[in-house]
């Protein structure tokens, strides 16, 4: 892992154990837009889809643990206050470019109305992988990949990074919190 992302992990963590009844939100050097092939077929730039609470995550649909379980957070923390689901977005960036196809994510994401999925050729994952401090990287089997749910702002900077572990309160906290912000 770059030393870098090390960093700001660490500062992550020392940030949000400073003011537990708020996160502390603040634009890092990671992030960006990009123009990917969303879930509809049609090339799209990342920002089209920005909301007050826009979470980004690099995943793919077979996913045996991560994924479904990140997804299923988001999803508890969004029915714990129904109202939000309008001014949320996820990004879901698929890392299986050279398997997954459009349909496959509108297919995998019907269950979550505000997510959305794009996709796209190698060099354009690993060069938003690069934006976002995040990797990727396929076996036989299965592709090991950056397990943070990134919350952006405005201009699709990273403002907070939340873990895959992170509880569902926290997740919700720092979603209401990007609305609010």
């Amino acid at each position: 892992m770059p030393r870098f992302f090390c960093l700001l992990t660490i500062l992550c963590v020392i940030t949000s154990a400073c003011k537990p009844d708020r996160l502390e939100f603040q634009e890092m050097p990671l992030g960006g837009d990009a123009e990917l092939l969303s879930q509809d077929g049609s090339r799209e730039k990342l920002s089209q889809s920005f909301r007050p609470a826009t979470l980004l995550f690099f995943g793919y649909t077979r996913c045996p643990d991560f994924c479904p379980m990140t997804l299923h957070k988001i999803d508890s923390a969004l029915k714990k206050d129904p109202q939000l689901t309008d001014v949320t977005r996820l990004l879901f960036i698929s890392v299986d470019s050279e398997q997954e196809r459009p349909q496959e994510l509108k297919t995998f994401l019907s269950a979550f109305p505000y997510a959305r999925g794009f996709t796209g050729s190698r060099a354009e994952i690993a060069g938003l992988e690069k934006l976002f401090g995040a990797h990727s990287k396929s076996s036989a089997t299965t592709i090991s990949h950056s397990l943070y749910l990134y919350v952006l702002n405005r201009q699709g900077k990273v403002i907070y990074l939340l873990r895959h572990d992170d509880p569902v309160a926290k997740i919700l906290a720092a979603i209401r919190q990007a609305v609010n912000n």
